[in-house]
């Protein structure tokens, strides 16, 4: 009996701990698929796998923690309050004060510095405060709203007292200090503390301390960030804070140099980490308006001679854009004639690579970001349409939305085609499937003199389609393009394709015969890669639709061929799989 007891405990044991092991590995997985680039789809990975809070609150926990780091880190900080302020009360206290420090600083960091010091009170005012792990922190975020918000007398006096209760000295809180004694023009007392220090943080707010203190010159300034920025790799961080550091120097340089700085900046995905100097696209637009009008009077160009200004801008493409760039601007804003407004915005246009992602950035700052085109109808049509393309990258879709706003006819000098389609993807990507299919239907009615890149430009958008579920509709349009005159590659495309649509509605039949001609297409032997993976697909299928001897005989095929090992394996395990199943039959 007691051996019984003791097997039944032992097993009870090992099952709790497998489970925990396996909760654990799931977790790793979704912390290395977040780190990856992929956050929402570890979100939903999160969501299927993290247990309830009523089965067992301490897992939960774990898996809660997780959702937290994932939403800080790529800033999802509305969606991070949603979650924190639906919480129940009965929590255990701790894991409710590691809360309440990620909600104070989603407030923070989305600048409702008010609303941020109100809770930091609430938890400060506690009678347990002092022994929370999180007291200091607290205290530091504190200094952080007034530093943000502009009140840098009172973040001193915080600063100071703080210092008095909390003398230790780790990194963050030397940098927190620097930026406070910065901000009130303690400048000895920066150069004083970071002396000694040579992490990048500490000497980029040391060198600012003694530009401010008037050891450096603005060239020299200059000078030394630009050195610093030429061995910067893969940063893009640190590459954020030396640029903002150049900017200041920029603005006693003149107009190139801050234009120059100011573009560099603002193409780079990241805060500078020390609260700097805020840069937005505006002080930009003033910059370029400087250098274009600086130009003019050096070219002796008359304000209103419009021809003259655009001929000296495309006369500074090759050799100067950044002054190409400053004239067209300055024509964006201030021409009267439509005309020429086109001619500066494809102008523009033009000096930005649409594979660049810091030149995209740029131009969604300038237009996305700016006061001056708070309302998407004052941009131009053309430069509306690189922005759409650019925020269906990102997977902005209301953004997207916005910038087709208004948008019913074909713009002037614009393809028909490149209207349609852009029109398609946001109608589809915004939800509204019924219009997006209309229009779709539209565009490859049309599609008459087909080219192989806009030809995979409708692939993309028919692949959309397939990932709202919309697989139905997906297989109509594939129908339609096989009518056109196509490249023979993308014919065979389309029907693996096709078959993946007919396979997620359940028809595995169909989805195994267009797998196969697939395969086929270039001849019935066919063996590259692509016969290889599209028979292996259709094995698969036709062993879903219950034909397992034709499955295995495919199978066979592939095992003939396939001289990869780990691959060998996986086609000897589904060809013992499907024996099983059949001799069980």
């Amino acid at each position: 009996m007691l051996k019984a007891a003791l097997r039944l405990i032992l097993g009870s044991s090992f099952l709790l701990l497998s489970l925990q092991l396996q909760a654990n590995a799931q977790l790793d997985s979704l912390k290395n698929i977040s780190a990856a680039g992929a956050p929402f789809l570890a979100l939903k990975m999160l969501d299927q796998a993290q247990p309830s809070a009523d089965a067992d609150v301490y897992e939960w926990i774990l898996w809660e923690q997780e959702r937290y780091r994932i939403l800080s880190r790529w800033k999802q900080w509305d969606e991070l309050l949603l979650r924190i302020e639906g919480l129940p009360k009965d929590l255990p206290e701790p894991f409710l004060q590691q809360a309440a420090s990620y909600r104070i600083r989603a407030y923070i960091e989305l600048g409702q510095y008010a609303t941020a010091r109100k809770l930091l009170r609430q938890q400060l005012w506690r009678p347990e405060a002092g022994e929370a792990k999180e007291y200091p922190t607290w205290r530091r975020q504190v200094i952080e709203t007034y530093l943000e918000g502009g009140r840098s007398e009172d973040a001193s006096i915080a600063m100071r007292r703080l210092q008095q209760d909390f003398p230790e000295a780790d990194k963050d809180w030397l940098l927190l200090r620097a930026r406070v004694l910065l901000q009130t023009g303690h400048y000895d007392e920066v150069i004083e503390i970071l002396s000694g220090r040579l992490d990048w943080q500490s000497l980029a707010m040391k060198l600012l301390a003694e530009y401010r203190n008037g050891k450096h010159s603005a060239q020299t300034l200059w000078d030394l960030a630009q050195a610093r920025i030429r061995n910067i790799e893969d940063d893009p961080v640190q590459l954020a804070a030396y640029w903002s550091i150049a900017v200041l120097a920029a603005e006693s340089l003149g107009p190139d140099k801050r234009v120059e700085a100011l573009e560099a900046r603002l193409g780079i995905d990241a805060d500078d980490g020390l609260g700097i100097e805020p840069v937005d696209a505006d002080r930009l637009w003033q910059a370029y308006f400087d250098y274009a009008r600086l130009i003019g009077n050096r070219n002796e160009l008359l304000i209103g001679d419009d021809a003259r200004w655009l001929e000296l801008a495309e006369k500074q493409k090759k050799n100067s854009p950044l002054k190409a760039r400053s004239l067209y601007a300055l024509l964006l804003d201030e021409s009267g004639d439509a005309q020429t407004r086109r001619s500066a915005a494809e102008g523009f246009l033009s000096l930005l690579d649409p594979e660049q992602a810091a030149q995209q950035r740029l131009l969604d700052q300038l237009f996305n970001r700016s006061r001056r085109y708070a309302d998407a109808g004052r941009i131009p049509v053309e430069i509306r349409f690189r922005l759409v393309d650019v925020a269906l990258r990102n997977a902005d879709i209301l953004l997207a939305t916005r910038l087709m706003s208004g948008l019913d006819t074909v713009p002037p000098n614009t393809r028909r085609f490149d209207w349609l389609l852009r029109r398609a993807r946001v109608l589809l990507l915004g939800g509204k499937l019924a219009q997006g299919d209309e229009v779709l239907n539209q565009l490859i009615d049309e599609y008459d003199e087909p080219d192989s890149k806009d030809t995979d430009r409708i692939l993309q958008v028919l692949f959309d389609l397939q990932t709202l579920k919309a697989d139905e509709q997906a297989i109509r349009h594939f129908r339609q393009l096989m009518n056109k005159s196509i490249d023979a590659r993308q014919r065979r495309e389309i029907l693996f394709w096709m078959a993946d649509s007919f396979k997620a509605l359940g028809q595995y039949e169909k989805a195994a015969l267009l797998y196969l001609q697939s395969a086929m297409f270039i001849g019935p032997d066919a063996m590259d890669p692509w016969a290889q993976t599209a028979r292996y697909n259709a094995a698969e299928s036709l062993e879903k639709a219950g034909l397992v001897d034709d499955a295995r005989r495919i199978y066979e095929a592939l095992l003939k061929v396939t001289k990869e090992p780990a691959r060998r394996s996986v086609l000897r395990h589904n060809i013992q799989q499907l024996w099983l199943i059949r001799n069980a039959g």
